[in-house]
Parts: structure tokens; sequence; C-alpha cells
């Protein structure tokens, strides 16, 4: 594929460089890869769009693997993002995965959704220094609505991806370069509410104990109970009562 790049990071590797570094990463975890969406126009100052050019690459389902995974590629050329860590930002990419159930489509609005997601996210951690850590939150305005149709997920939390095999969520440059990969995981109401009363510590934990992962699940039950050390907020308590009533 022509480079659509022609840009080199900080330290000097050029995009052909991170592009097979992470062609190869993908293929190593999950499968071979291929760039579903090119921000060519984009890169050649036509977009509209704020932020980096990014291309989105999709792994399809394969064998006894029937979900398709999707990653975009280009915000780590420059280190973004408001990372919790000694050297501030960093390079990252993001990741969601997809069920595909064998409705045409259905499944193909679904990769959409996904591809989308990431992609947008990619360009967000540059635009604004999204403050990207585990369990970390996203909310798009003080009182947020659902961030799909048919959900009532209201958010999404960063989590780190689960379901390629161990060692995929930070890929090493042989001179010490990393790039990591997070998960916009949507979540609901109370969710939000009871990670910002009890930290996002404490909400990552509690996702990662309740095995939600990368997959778009958008009616998956919530995570927001004793069980999984979070309890709901007064608010959250008051609303369902008069839901209920």
């Amino acid at each position: 594929m022509q480079s659509i790049w022609d840009r080199r990071t900080e330290t000097g590797h050029t995009n052909d460089e991170f592009r097979d570094e992470m062609q190869l990463h993908l293929a190593r975890a999950l499968g071979e890869p291929h760039v579903a969406f090119s921000d060519q126009d984009g890169w050649a100052g036509k977009s509209k769009e704020p932020g980096p050019p990014v291309d989105v690459m999709v792994i399809p389902p394969e064998g006894e693997r029937r979900f398709a995974y999707v990653c975009t590629y280009g915000s780590s050329l420059k280190k973004g993002g408001d990372v919790l860590s000694p050297g501030g930002k960093a390079r990252m990419e993001f990741v969601l995965a997809t069920a595909q159930k064998g409705d045409p489509k259905a499944d193909l609005a679904m990769l959409n959704l996904a591809a989308n997601t990431v992609r947008q996210f990619a360009k967000l951690v540059h635009i604004q220094s999204v403050r990207v850590s585990a369990g970390e939150t996203v909310q798009f305005s003080k009182s947020p609505k659902p961030v799909f149709e048919n959900t009532r997920q209201v958010a999404f939390a960063f989590i780190r991806p689960r379901l390629p095999a161990g060692g995929f969520e930070r890929m090493r440059f042989g001179d010490g370069e990393t790039v990591d990969f997070w998960a916009p995981a949507p979540i609901y109401r109370d969710e939000l509410e009871a990670a910002m009363a009890h930290g996002s510590v404490k909400l990552a934990k509690a996702l990662e104990k309740a095995g939600v992962t990368e997959m778009l699940h958008l009616d998956r039950p919530s995570v927001a109970r004793k069980a999984y050390g979070l309890r709901r907020t007064v608010i959250s308590k008051i609303r369902n009562f008069f839901q209920r009533a």
C-alpha cells in the first residue's frame, strides 16, 4: 500500500517502520490485518476533521474466532493524551472487538460502529489531552446521553485489551520505544457515578472482575454492584426508585 504519511516520529521512525511493526504485532496476536479506512484525504489537507490523520485496521473473523478486531493506526506517530506516567504523554492506539453473527447487515453496522469509535478516540487524545489510564472515564456532557442507539451506556472507560494473546497491550521497539493499546469500553450511568465516587482504580478492577473486555456489548449487565466492590451512589438509587414508580 502506498504510504500517505511521509513523516517521522520524534525519534526518527518512519511511517513505514511503524506500520510494519503494527501489522506484525496484530498478526502475531490475532491474524492478518487490512486497512478498512484510510485517512488519505485528511493527510492531504482536505479533511475538515480536527486531529491527526488516522487509519483503521481490521482483523476479520477466522476459524473459531468469531469476532472482528479493529485497531487504529496513526495516533502513535505523535505522543498524546494526559497519561499518568513519569513521562506524561505516550504513544497509543485504540482497539475494539465486535461479534460477527452471520447477519451481513448487522455485522457490518457493528463493525462500522467499532471502527468509528476507535478512530474518534485516536483523534480526541491529541485534541483534548484526554487522561488515559485504566478506569479513567470520558463523558461528552454534564448530563450524558446514550453514546449509541439501542443502549443505555452513556460514557466510556479506558481498559486494557484482553482478547488477544498475552503481551499485546504494549508494543515494544528494539530502541525502547513503546506503543500502548487501549480500549474505550462503553459504560452505564451508575458505573460512571460509581467511578466518580470511588475512583478509576476501583472501576477498572470491577470491569476486569466482571469479565468486561474490549468486545462491544451494548446490553451487558452493569458492574456497579456490591459483588464487584462498587456501591451504587445515592443519586443512582434515587433515580432508579423514580424510574420504577
